[in-house]
């Protein structure tokens, strides 16, 4: 192997996932056999444990999923996460207040439990993506006194990154705050980002920084990809980002298995849809 990688954590919309939200099977054989080879394959999402842990299974490999954004480290089946990291209640309750008093539409994540306030079309949205269950809560701020693990909200691109700038004005180092995907901008705390589990998954695993590679598209996998020994994004990512990369794959489906390939296996990739 190139690079001694000994561990790889990857994104899955966009990433490691093709538009039809399944793992290409090139993707699910190259990194069975960076597995083999002794890898340790990590999925690190913004999406809740149960929505990724199914794609860790699928895989066929005892991978440490790293969920809701960095904030929970948890391995499939386990009752009890490895890590997790929550908001401030106090913060929480004041989001939730601001959220309310603007008509955000927004998602509170509590205890791999989700709440919304109502049932409109961009929790459809969310949900069928995800496959996540949601309760209809009503006034959320009816949770208030509550760690939560994050705060998603949904709306248009253009206010999405609106929010992102308020939020980050308003709250700066109280919060993390990112964009996971163009109409989700996410609050959670500044300790749960994917490149802080990461840091502490390799630390647990005994794995110098230097060897790993992380893999992403969106903004909240910017600093897990600068603090990898290997940092790739995939080539649908926006232009800023990818110019913080190591490396680039030309496939966006199968991106995954063409870094892979190329810096943890050493050999030369095989043309897109080609198989092994």
């Amino acid at each position: 192997m190139t690079n001694d990688i000994k561990l790889i954590a990857i994104d899955l919309d966009q990433t490691l996932l093709d538009h039809d939200l399944k793992i290409p099977e090139r993707n699910r054989e190259v990194l069975a056999e960076a597995a083999r080879q002794g890898v340790t394959i990590a999925i690190a999402t913004g999406r809740t444990h149960d929505s990724a842990e199914r794609f860790a299974v699928e895989l066929g490999i005892d991978a440490p999923v790293i969920s809701y954004n960095g904030a929970m480290i948890r391995k499939p089946g386990a009752d009890e996460p490895m890590r997790h990291v929550r908001l401030d209640p106090d913060i929480a309750a004041e989001i939730v207040e601001t959220v309310v008093h603007e008509m955000i539409d927004f998602i509170y994540f509590l205890d791999d439990d989700l709440y919304t306030a109502r049932f409109d079309h961009w929790a459809r949205r969310y949900l069928r993506r995800t496959g996540d269950l949601v309760q209809i809560a009503g006034d959320l701020r009816k949770l208030a006194g509550n760690s939560p693990t994050k705060i998603l909200m949904m709306g248009t691109p253009q206010a999405t990154i609106e929010r992102y700038e308020q939020f980050r004005a308003q709250y700066g180092e109280r919060i993390y705050c990112t964009i996971s995907l163009p109409e989700y901008m996410e609050v959670l705390n500044p300790q749960a980002t994917k490149a802080t589990a990461l840091l502490w998954l390799a630390e647990h695993l005994g794995i110098p920084i230097e060897h790993t590679m992380a893999l992403g598209d969106s903004l909240n996998d910017l600093e897990m990809v600068c603090t990898a020994g290997v940092g790739v994004f995939m080539p649908i990512a926006d232009t800023e980002l990818q110019e913080q990369a190591d490396f680039i794959p030309t496939s966006a489906r199968e991106g995954v298995a063409e870094a892979v390939e190329q810096l943890v296996l050493g050999r030369e990739p095989v043309p897109e849809g080609g198989g092994q």
